[in-house]
C-alpha cells in the first residue's frame, strides 16, 4: 500500500435537485458534511427559489458552489441523451451557469467550479459538442474549473478544456458500482450503500489510486475529488464515512483549489 498522493480531498455532491414543492433529498443537513456543492439550475431540476435557498444554505456552511447544468428534461431527470447542436450546448449552458451565477453574485460569491449533469456528461464525448460547452463556460467565467469523472481516457472535453487553459479536476463516486470498461452504473432509484464499502473504496481510492469494478476488475482512479449522490437514502452516513477514510491516511476534506 502506498501513501496518499493527496494531502486534501474534495467532496462534493448533487444538490437543489427538487423542483416546486417537491423536494429529492435534506440538502440542508447535507451541506454541513460536504466541501463542495453541484447546484442544479432548472433544466434537469431546481427552479430559481430552490437555486436561491441551495446557495444560501451553502453560503451558511462555508461550502463551494458549482453549477450542474443539464439537458432540458425534467420529466427523465436529465438523463435521456438527445440530439443537441453545438449551438444547443452552448446556449444551454451559458443560460444555466449564467443563472447560478447571479444568484451567487447577490451573495458576494463566486462560482467555483462547473459540472455537467446525466446526459449531457455523455454528449460531451463529442469533439464538436465539447469544444461548444468550453467556449461556453469560458465566456461565463473563465476562472471556473471543470469536473470530470474518472478513470480518465482520451474524452474530447478534457483535452480541449486544458487547451483553453481550464483546470480539470477529475472524481470518483464511490456510492456508484463501475463497471470493468471504467463506465458508471447509474441506478434508476438511489439505493442505501453501506458505509463500510464506502470507507474501504475511499481509502483505496487515496492510498492505491484504484477502484475495484463490480466484476472484481481493478481500474487505475486517481482522483482529486469525490462524489456522492444527495438523494441516497443513506447520505450522510456515505458522507461521513467518506470523511472516516480521509481521516484515517491524514488527508483533509477541502474544495478543490
Amino acid at each position: 500500500m502506498t501513501s496518499s498522493h493527496l494531502t486534501t480531498l474534495d467532496l462534493n455532491a448533487d444538490m437543489g435537485e427538487g423542483y416546486g414543492n417537491w423536494s429529492a433529498s435534506d440538502d440542508q443537513e447535507i451541506m454541513k458534511h460536504i466541501t463542495t456543492a453541484n447546484i442544479a439550475c432548472g433544466f434537469h431540476a431546481g427552479d430559481p427559489l430552490i437555486m436561491n435557498e441551495t446557495v444560501g444554505w451553502a453560503q451558511e456552511s462555508g461550502v463551494a458552489v458549482g453549477a450542474h447544468p443539464g439537458a432540458p428534461d425534467l420529466m427523465g431527470f436529465g438523463r435521456r441523451v438527445m440530439a443537441l447542436t453545438e449551438d444547443d450546448i452552448h446556449a444551454y449552458i451559458t443560460y444555466q451557469v449564467g443563472a447560478l451565477s447571479g444568484f451567487l453574485r447577490q451573495r458576494g460569491m463566486r462560482l467555483h467550479h462547473i459540472k455537467p449533469h446525466g446526459a449531457m456528461y455523455h454528449m460531451l464525448k463529442d469533439e464538436k459538442l465539447a469544444a461548444a460547452a468550453v467556449r461556453a463556460m469560458q465566456t461565463v467565467d473563465p476562472q471556473a474549473v471543470f469536473y470530470w469523472p474518472g478513470p480518465f481516457g482520451h474524452e474530447p472535453i478534457t483535452r480541449v478544456a486544458a487547451d483553453a487553459g481550464m483546470r480539470v479536476f477529475v472524481e470518483a463516486y464511490p456510492d456508484l458500482n463501475y463497471s470493468p470498461e471504467g463506465n458508471l452504473i447509474v441506478e434508476r432509484r438511489k439505493q442505501p450503500v453501506s458505509a463500510d464499502l464506502i470507507e474501504e473504496r475511499v481509502t483505496r481510492l487515496l492510498t492505491e489510486q484504484t477502484y475495484e469494478a463490480i466484476d472484481g476488475t481493478i481500474l487505475p482512479l486517481k482522483v482529486d475529488s469525490v462524489c456522492i449522490h444527495s438523494d441516497g437514502p443513506n447520505v450522510v452516513e456515505v458522507a461521513q464515512a467518506v470523511r472516516r477514510a480521509a481521516d484515517s491516511v491524514g488527508v483533509t476534506l477541502a474544495a478543490c483549489e
